[in-house]
């Protein structure tokens, strides 16, 4: 038996620890799958029982090889919720602070209207609240951190984590009801949940100074105390474990800052960022439930910003961001029935792929986006990177783009106000550039003083031609960019190399189609467009949703799969199977 245990020595590692961060936008499912990820027993999975015979596709025979895997091998997980680790810095303090820090954010009126529901219906609150609270107190080391000097640290830091859920839940159950109106920087009156707003404004607040009540100066030291937190409930929770001999599987629910996703994926090669979305549509029936339409456009702004400015980079929520850096997306469309059959699948499918990589091999699908996402590197945008791949309609890969400058000219990237101020070479800058005094004026004094800063620690300084335009001239068009887009540039590579029609072909773009390369996309033909991140604009609507018989417009898709990193690890084989299969076997 002593080869077959060497097998299982290989996968040994992610049979014993695994942390999956969920993302995703409110509404879109983190708390399905995180339900799904904590079922104790495979049999309350409620899968689809896999067919043994008559396979119509090799789909089905990828399905049953997962299956049976999964039911040898699941483990429940253990759900930390972010919103209990923003919690946590709240119970340092007790619950008079807390009143105190919610009259402080909504006024006194909400403030005793919270109190007195809490009274009313769970008197108990207040003792359970001071309990953690002295807790806390007693984990908290100088630096904010918690302490691990010795085994009643671990305690009870793991006697919080048990018990941070109950109480915090409560507190949602008693100020969700409630609704708070501000004004925000525009002069505009927002509609916002009590509850979300006030995680939201805390959340930036820690990550900002570090507390929740004192003020400070943002000097980035804090960005990562919520990530931090967690961190430290999970040595303590792998430690209880570790005592048991159990595994230990987290889900970490849900990050909705992107340098904490950054955090654990820099930590651990056992963490993987999962995205989950749904269309829009959907999303917004599920949050009409809880949600008036004027909180959810709040909640979208807030998750979903268009741009962050200055620190706020670092502190607010990105969800955009966070999908842009993830491992593994799922989609959790709207089923009829109660049971998740078609999310419950693609999260047993992955988890049992991350702990026996190479089980199966990827769909079309996921080999086509894998090499738009590959794509995207090349590209020279100082803003975003995206990549786009063409293929006909048997997933025949014809063309691959990114966005970028014209064959010949130099990518933003590698233009610097350096060799702009200094040389003005015709090689890297065009004659508009040279030439216009005006531009040549701005661009010195702007970037004069700068590039002598030492801040830039050795960075080259590249500038957006784009931004640099709208400043002198205050017009917005998209078309003083100089890069094409990456689908834009994928149509032209047929083109120009005198490629073959791409008529009901597929189109994947590691983001969204805009409203021009949607255009493009229905007059070529393309039958199916597979994208990441919603593109903010009216594409989907008003370019690709056209006439009565819709099933002539390219049909979109949300992407669902495995990409980057994670594509690499969870489909290569750590032993061929033929191998693997042999070892156990012959075995003795």
């Amino acid at each position: 038996m002593s080869i077959a245990k060497a097998i299982d020595t290989i996968y040994n590692e992610r049979e014993q620890f695994i942390v999956i961060g969920l993302t995703g936008r409110t509404g879109s499912g983190c708390t399905t799958v995180s339900k799904i990820l904590q079922s104790e027993n495979f049999s309350d999975l409620k899968l689809r029982e896999p067919k043994s015979t008559d396979f119509s596709t090799n789909d089905e025979r990828k399905y049953q090889i997962i299956y049976n895997y999964a039911k040898k091998h699941w483990n429940p997980f253990y759900r930390i919720s972010m919103t209990d680790m923003i919690f946590s810095f709240v119970l340092q303090y007790d619950y008079a602070s807390f009143i105190n820090l919610l009259t402080d954010m909504f006024g006194k009126s909400i403030a005793n209207e919270i109190k007195g529901n809490i009274n009313k219906k769970y008197s108990s609150l207040e003792m359970e609240f001071n309990i953690l609270n002295q807790l806390m107190l007693e984990c908290l080391g100088e630096n904010g951190n918690l302490l691990r000097e010795n085994p009643r640290d671990i305690n009870n830091e793991y006697e919080i984590l048990i018990r941070l859920p109950s109480v915090q839940t409560k507190f949602r159950e008693i100020m969700q009801e409630m609704n708070y109106s501000y004004e925000n920087k525009n002069h505009e009156t927002v509609k916002a949940n009590v509850f979300t707003f006030c995680l939201q404004e805390s959340g930036n607040r820690i990550r900002h100074h570090g507390d929740i009540m004192k003020e400070g100066e943002f000097t980035g030291e804090h960005m990562f105390a919520i990530a931090r937190r967690a961190n430290d409930f999970i040595k303590a929770f792998r430690y209880n474990n570790k005592k048991k001999n159990i595994p230990t599987f987290i889900c970490l629910d849900a990050i909705r800052n992107p340098y904490e996703a950054t955090y654990f994926q820099d930590r651990y090669s056992s963490f993987f960022l999962v995205a989950v979305s749904t269309d829009d549509e959907e999303r917004i029936r599920r949050l009409g439930d809880n949600y008036d339409n004027h909180q959810i456009q709040a909640l979208d702004k807030t998750e979903y910003p268009k741009k962050l400015d200055g620190y706020k980079k670092f502190t607010n929520q990105d969800i955009g961001a966070c999908a842009q850096l993830a491992d593994i997306y799922l989609y959790n469309p709207r089923e009829n029935k109660n049971e998740k059959f078609f999310v419950s699948e693609l999260v047993v499918k992955y988890i049992t792929l991350i702990k026996h990589p190479g089980l199966v091999a990827p769909s079309s699908v996921e080999r086509c986006m894998q090499i738009a996402y590959n794509a995207k590197l090349n590209s020279g945008c100082l803003s975003r990177q995206v990549g786009a791949v063409i293929t006909d309609a048997n997933y025949s890969v014809k063309a691959v783009g990114w966005n970028s400058v014209a064959e010949g000219q130099v990518p933003c990237n590698l233009r610097t106000v350096n060799n702009y101020l200094n040389n003005k070479d015709e090689d890297t800058f065009s004659t508009f550039e040279i030439e216009n005094s005006q531009f040549s004026d701005h661009m010195y004094e702007k970037y004069s003083d700068v590039i002598k800063n030492d801040a830039l620690n050795g960075r080259l300084c590249a500038y957006c031609f784009k931004d640099e335009y709208k400043e002198i001239t205050g017009e917005k068009n998209q078309v003083h960019t100089r890069s094409l887009h990456a689908e834009e540039n994928a149509f032209l590579q047929i083109v120009k190399y005198g490629g073959e029609g791409i008529k009901g072909g597929n189109l994947f773009t590691s983001a969204s189609s805009c409203v021009l390369c949607s255009k493009k996309a229905f007059q070529l033909g393309i039958k199916h467009i597979y994208y990441i991140d919603p593109y903010p604009d009216i594409a989907n609507s008003h370019i690709l949703s056209f006439g009565k018989d819709k099933s002539k417009c390219p049909q979109c898709h949300l992407f669902y799969g495995a990409i980057g990193k994670a594509y690499t690890y969870l489909f290569t084989q750590r032993i061929a199977i033929k191998d693997e299969l042999e070892c156990i076997i012959t075995d003795e």
